[in-house]
């Protein structure tokens, strides 16, 4: 699989399309001049027909078209393939039939780089949750993640998912990291890291953002998610207890860039940045910010990117004084 991966170049910093026409307009200069390539959830561009078949919707059309405009490449990423839901019975077998086959045949069209979806479950005997829930981290829950994410490879062979933030847990947080190694290890998959989702975990559950991360293996790195997002209102829970949210609609907070910063050059086997916002979050007043944080994480990748390189002439100055 990693030989796969060395076919795909770094793409550099994405953006995320949504099929908002408001949020497409607002957004074009950064869409435009800044975003390296475009990441797109499939399912926001699907309709259902009489028959219950997935069906592209007209904002299909649109994005092609700023595919073949741009030229930029586009990667994937699912909301709803419940990794953690096993296929136990013909209904879900059924519903999972036909979204592999909408999946099929979106990728002819945008030749997705890699994809990856959210972890967790959301469908479960003809039940959906909406939001995906979080998986308790036994051998078990790493063996469906990795059997469900393993039926993509034949469509999209660079396949991974998302680690999670979730407002309860099964068990110390800090087991979490081990368990995403393990998926990534039985499935042969990659990590998209959102930074965004680990800093809100870390925050709410007291944990170490630094002893967080340093549990990853993050050479299965493929992807970084970087995001803002807001607390909670205190009359939410019966303790008056502010929880961080992880709600995609404010600048990225200075603990996930310092996060990034010290990741960044331990993910060897990254291939993209992605700066994640919500449509209907963003005022015009917002776009400044918001291309200026597609501008920093360039200069982060940037900076490593001449590291090695810089180094390698250090060390040779070094011979030559010698």
């Amino acid at each position: 699989m990693k030989n796969l991966l060395h076919q795909i170049k770094p793409l550099g910093v994405g953006f995320m399309l949504h099929p908002d026409a408001e949020y497409l307009s607002l957004c074009r200069e950064i869409l435009e001049e800044e975003a390296d390539y475009y990441e797109v959830s499939p399912e926001t561009l699907w309709d259902v027909d009489a028959r219950g078949n997935l069906v592209p919707s007209q904002v299909t059309d649109v994005f092609l078209e700023i595919k073949r405009r741009s030229g930029k490449p586009f990667v994937g990423h699912g909301l709803g393939l419940s990794p953690g839901t096993a296929a136990t019975n013909p209904q879900e077998d059924a519903r999972l039939q036909k979204w592999l086959a909408r999946i099929r045949e979106d990728q002819k069209l945008f030749e997705y780089q890699w994809y990856t979806e959210h972890l967790g479950w959301e469908s479960a005997d003809g039940l959906n949750a909406v939001l995906p829930l979080p998986l308790p981290p036994t051998e078990e829950s790493a063996q469906v993640v990795a059997s469900r994410l393993s039926l993509l490879k034949p469509i999209i062979p660079l396949v991974g998912f998302e680690n999670q933030v979730t407002y309860f847990t099964f068990g110390d947080a800090r087991d979490e990291p081990p368990f995403w190694n393990r998926m990534c290890e039985l499935g042969d998959l990659w990590l998209l890291l959102d930074l965004h989702n680990a800093y809100t975990q870390c925050l709410n559950c007291g944990v170490s953002l630094d002893e967080y991360l340093g549990k990853l293996d993050l050479s299965r790195v493929i992807e970084i998610h970087l995001s803002g997002g807001s607390e909670s209102e205190a009359g939410w829970l019966p303790s008056g207890r502010v929880m961080r949210i992880d709600t995609h609609d404010n600048p990225i907070p200075e603990g996930v860039w310092e996060a990034f910063e010290k990741v960044r050059p331990r993910c060897k086997n990254l291939r993209g940045v992605t700066v994640e916002r919500l449509n209907e979050t963003i005022e015009k007043k917002d776009v400044p910010l918001l291309r200026d944080e597609v501008r920093r994480a360039k200069g982060i990748l940037k900076s490593e990117y001449r590291n090695p390189k810089s180094e390698g002439n250090r060390k040779e100055e070094m011979r030559k004084i010698c």
